[in-house]
């Protein structure tokens, strides 16, 4: 099962089979192995679900410390189609001041092809 960092159960993860590699505040990955309910109606990987695999990567990121942070702005670019049936999306802190957390994320697949390229901003609300 996928818990966040307060260890509370991720169910939206745990229903796309979303898996966190491995997550500190400066890096982290996240994987997930594909099957045919991931798949939109023209037999690719769906958006929505790269989307959402790079959202949990940044997710994992910026809460892999004490702090507790929420996502303020998100944008995904589509680069490439999705080749085989894994892929990883791998968050970078590329900045951070005492409030706000900068992270771009990478999506590949097992070829090592940039599919998707997310940038998001996240909000630091506690200690």
């Amino acid at each position: 099962m996928q818990a966040n960092s307060t260890g509370e159960l991720d169910l939206f993860a745990e229903l796309l089979g979303v898996e966190t590699m491995h997550s500190s505040f400066e890096r982290s990955a996240c994987r997930i192995h594909i099957a045919e309910q991931h798949r939109n109606a023209l037999g690719g990987i769906h958006g929505g679900l790269i989307f959402s695999l790079a959202d949990m990567a940044f997710a994992a990121a910026c809460n892999a410390g004490s702090a507790v942070y929420i996502g303020l702005q998100a944008e995904v670019r589509y680069m490439s189609k999705a080749q085989g049936n894994v892929l990883i999306a791998t968050a970078t802190l590329m900045g951070a001041s005492k409030k706000i957390a900068h992270y771009q994320v990478l999506v590949t697949d097992k070829r090592d092809t940039q599919i998707a390229l997310f940038s998001a901003s996240a909000y630091r609300l506690s200690e």
